[in-house]
């Protein structure tokens, strides 16, 4: 069979990853050509307004408003402040909210300055350490009524993000549920009644002329869920729409020979030899509630080592070039609760090529490899990081030159990945990534052959570190 040349497959890769795209593009049209004409709906009968106090309030406040359901309306939190202040709350509550026998003066202020916004009620935070020396943030719900609050208690913030989102959820959730209006019906034939039935149907929501829009247009561009569900939380990598890595790599490769019959076979190794690496994922209808195609996603990445030489014994240095180029589509799947998945295929560009005078040309190990790539890989949370874990099944489809000398050659890869991702801040992570790639080969020596062996292995080892913005 013909080898197909490098041109020929990346022609390949490029028709087939456009065909791709272009499917993607005729589904999202597709999906938007058969939606209801959307019109503009009155605003949400009810607010609330969330204000946090301490280290890391910014922060905090984003948290809580993730898990605010979308029925609801949030007071500017510019108008609060103002509103606390004219309420006669000048200075931070602080500790005063968690003290139950000091703390009446300050909920009745908060509930003042709720009432001034017309808000339903007040979510107040306190981000703190406690008497225990553990971060926590300290939630009361103030509405009108005077009694019991229904949120009085503190959320820990030295767990991972996932673990404090749940805490939160888990502690606002059923107050929220239940001063939230319920999601409106869908449009019904004739005209609608009004006001939605509340029964959680997955409506676009009618106005109370009757109309089916929602007039949320930025909501929908946050990637707000057809059925009425939570919008797609940012900075999350289960529900991302692109992240950017940007990284210095150490690499290193190891190419010898098995089984060598004749003399002019040269192995080769280099390590430690620095590397810049830009890689990204895109994924365009990650804002939508498309099964499968919301979680398919657009991968590319590429590196080049900087300064590459190679010499042979105390010889001159020749100038190297090594460089890695991928393109490819992976699907994200999240397994519980935070856990992710994803499987991936797409092509990959290895060359390795030493610019070596006539008499050494024939001997240094250049490759020039365009590998079909298909894998998996595995995001798992640990505490406050997260382990990344990944195996790739590697199958060239041309070589190089190299293995032009050798007849018969067979060449067939396996790669794999492992490390640590670190938060930093919302949306950014330190990134520790170990990457390895092995291809091994075998040959067809005949007695007539001017280099001759049983096969070779060419490994490559990355050690990244990197910082990533998940957006």
């Amino acid at each position: 069979m013909r080898k197909l040349t490098r041109f020929t497959t990346l022609s390949l890769s490029l028709s087939l990853c456009g065909r791709i795209l272009l499917g993607l593009s005729a589904a999202t049209a597709a999906t938007f050509a058969v939606s209801p004409v959307v019109l503009a709906a009155p605003k949400a009968s009810k607010s609330i307004a969330v204000h946090v106090e301490g280290p890391n309030a910014d922060a905090i406040r984003e948290d809580i408003l993730s898990i605010v359901p979308k029925t609801l309306e949030v007071v500017e939190p510019a108008a609060f402040s103002k509103a606390l202040k004219g309420a006669g709350q000048t200075k931070p509550v602080g500790d005063a909210v968690v003290m139950k026998a000091l703390r009446k003066k300050a909920l009745d202020r908060i509930r003042k300055a709720g009432k001034t916004v017309k808000a339903e009620g007040v979510i107040y935070g306190v981000s703190r350490t406690n008497k225990k020396k553990k971060k926590e943030v300290y939630l009361v719900y103030v509405d009108e009524n005077a009694g019991d609050l229904a949120v009085d208690a503190a959320v820990p913030l030295g767990g991972s993000d996932d673990d404090r989102q749940k805490a939160l959820e888990d502690l606002l959730g059923p107050t929220l549920a239940q001063i939230a209006p319920p999601p409106a019906d869908e449009k019904k034939d004739g005209g609608g009644d009004g006001e939605g039935e509340g029964d959680g149907g997955d409506g676009d929501g009618e106005g109370e002329d009757g109309g089916d829009g929602d007039g949320d247009g930025e909501e929908k561009a946050e990637g707000e869920k057809d059925d009425g569900g939570p919008a797609r939380k940012r900075n999350d990598v289960r529900s991302a729409l692109f992240s950017i890595e940007l990284g210095v790599e150490f690499v290193g490769r190891w190419f010898d020979y098995s089984d060598p019959l004749s003399q002019n076979l040269r192995p080769y190794n280099v390590f430690g030899q620095p590397a810049l690496s830009v890689s990204g994922e895109l994924y365009p209808l990650a804002g939508t509630n498309i099964a499968v195609l919301k979680g398919l996603g657009i991968t590319a990445g590429y590196a080049r080592a900087l300064g590459l030489n190679s010499a042979v014994g105390d010889g001159d240095p020749l100038s190297t070039t090594y460089q890695r180029i991928n393109l490819g589509l992976r699907e994200r799947l999240t397994l519980g609760e935070s856990t992710v998945l994803g499987i991936s295929a797409g092509v990959r560009f290895v060359t390795f090529e030493i610019d070596a005078p006539e008499e050494l040309a024939a001997t240094v190990p250049n490759v020039d490899y365009t590998i079909f790539r298909a894998g998996l890989d595995a995001r798992i949370p640990a505490g406050p990081v997260a382990l990344a874990l990944g195996a790739d099944y590697l199958m060239p489809l041309s070589y190089g030159p190299v293995y032009d000398r050798f007849t018969g050659a067979s060449v067939q890869g396996i790669g794999a990945t492992a490390g640590v991702l670190i938060p930093v801040a919302k949306g950014i992570e330190a990134r520790l990534l170990v990457e390895y790639a092995r291809f091994f080969s075998s040959f067809q020596p005949e007695l007539t052959d001017d280099y001759a062996a049983g096969g070779a292995t060419d490994q490559y080892l990355g050690i990244r570190l990197a910082g990533a913005y998940i957006y």
